[in-house]
């Protein structure tokens, strides 16, 4: 049995998690499920809720009797959340001023991976509108430079939307989607929360939201958008709003969202059937999405910058950046270019620069950092979960010359400082 830890940031909203009693293989099974919305769990990044999960053995197959016996439960208030089922049990309380989450608490549930994702909807579903935000049931795609939500029930077809994506990288989720306020607009986040299509974002970075398109069964092949009016979209969104709880106040919290979200953002009435293209789909729906979709669109945090970048390092192996700011040294210079690859990692040696995406306190408080391998190989510059580990830096290019970095020179930290990175250059495309 081991005790890990994990940081996850869905939407925006961070929670940490104790696991108490895990097997090495189920948590090889939330890795791969939650990775690309986790962080290193460094004590300076401010956390939303922590939950400490004590883990039982999963049920035997014969005992789904009392499934229906002890279905799930949620109860909040104010400062309470407990969640409770035949397989699980947590209590958690707000800890915090009342200026922001700090909710903390623990509880046993079976070593289950849908027993986990159960307990993470709940609570990012019940905590989401407490900072403007919410869990919508429906396919989230980006387009262009822009994001669409396809609001809708079971069967309205997200999941075949999802599937007709041109790029894996411009589903957000075919299941539940975020959407949240941030500054002056709606912005929609990818999730982990996914359904049939078992695929959801491949980072945390968010994209301006524009249209919200209602799903509808259409009789023949072809594809309508009826605008909507925002009583009539408020009342749709309801419907596709996920919430756990019913007290008053939730309730009134969830419907000031939702009044807000559809007297701001585009509402439609996507008609269509399965075998609709998606090309098709937005060549309709252009009309309704408003100007620029290919203007580019910066990420709303540093944060979402570097996850995004560390998603395009395990896409291609490896990416050409430009650091934004940071002290100009010998080696490196304003308008420089690093190029950073991913594929020796597992021969790092003596005297490589290496890459490292260190959380901060907030969003906008991450940093990139270089730091050389010192003579001992397992030498790590920072505590063991602090700082992850992105790539070697391996070329720099600048005025359209390229120079390798070697291996065993001088402690680049004093050179490149702590970095914020841009990302500018596929290397493919080179």
């Amino acid at each position: 049995m081991t005790q890990s830890e994990i940081l996850i940031s869905i939407g925006g909203l961070v929670g940490h998690l104790s696991l108490d009693g895990a097997q090495p293989l189920f948590l090889d099974q939330l890795r791969a499920r939650y990775g690309v919305f986790m962080m290193s769990v460094s004590p300076r990044v401010r956390r939303d809720f922590s939950l400490r999960l004590v883990f039982e053995s999963a049920a035997p197959p014969g005992s789904s009797a009392q499934v229906p016996s002890r279905p799930l439960e949620v109860s909040a208030s104010g400062t309470s959340i407990a969640i409770d089922r035949w397989d699980l049990r947590v209590r958690l309380r707000d800890a915090g001023n009342g200026r922001r989450l700090d909710y903390r608490g623990r509880g046993r549930c079976a070593m289950n991976p849908f027993t986990v994702d159960c307990i993470l909807r709940v609570l990012w579903a019940t905590l989401l509108p407490r900072v403007g935000g919410m869990l919508v049931h429906g396919c989230g795609l980006r387009h262009g430079e822009i994001g669409v939500v396809f609001p809708g029930p079971s069967g309205a077809g997200k999941t075949t939307l999802a599937r007709k994506a041109s790029q894996p990288d411009a589903v957000l989720s075919d299941e539940l989607c975020v959407v949240r306020r941030a500054d002056d607009c709606w912005r929609v986040h990818g999730t982990p929360f996914w359904g049939d299509f078992a695929r959801g974002g491949t980072s945390m970075r968010s994209w301006p939201l524009r249209t919200v398109a209602f799903l509808a069964q259409a009789t023949r092949d072809a594809v309508t958008m009826t605008p909507l009016v925002s009583s009539e979209g408020t009342l749709r969104l309801l419907a596709c709003f996920t919430a756990f709880v019913t007290d008053r106040a939730s309730v009134k919290r969830n419907l000031a969202l939702t009044l807000d979200l559809c007297a701001e953002i585009r509402l439609v009435e996507a008609s269509l059937t399965k075998r609709v293209p998606a090309r098709d789909i937005f060549r309709r729906l252009g009309p309704h999405l408003g100007p620029e979709l290919t203007r580019e669109v910066p990420p709303a945090s540093i944060r979402e910058m570097i996850s995004e970048f560390r998603s395009l390092l395990r896409q291609r192996q490896s990416y050409t950046f430009r650091p934004k700011r940071g002290p100009i040294g010998r080696l490196v210079r304003k308008g420089d270019a690093l190029l950073v690859d991913v594929t020796g990692l597992r021969d790092v040696q003596p005297g490589d620069i290496l890459l490292y995406w260190r959380p901060g306190a907030m969003p906008d408080s991450d940093t990139l950092l270089c730091r050389r391998q010192g003579n001992d190989a397992q030498h790590r510059p920072f505590g063991d979960q602090e700082a992850e580990l992105l790539g070697k830096v391996v070329l720099v290019s600048r005025v359209g010359k390229q120079r390798p970095m070697p291996g065993r020179i001088d402690d680049l930290a004093s050179v490149f400082g702590a970095l914020v990175a841009d990302p500018v250059l596929r290397t493919a495309e080179r």
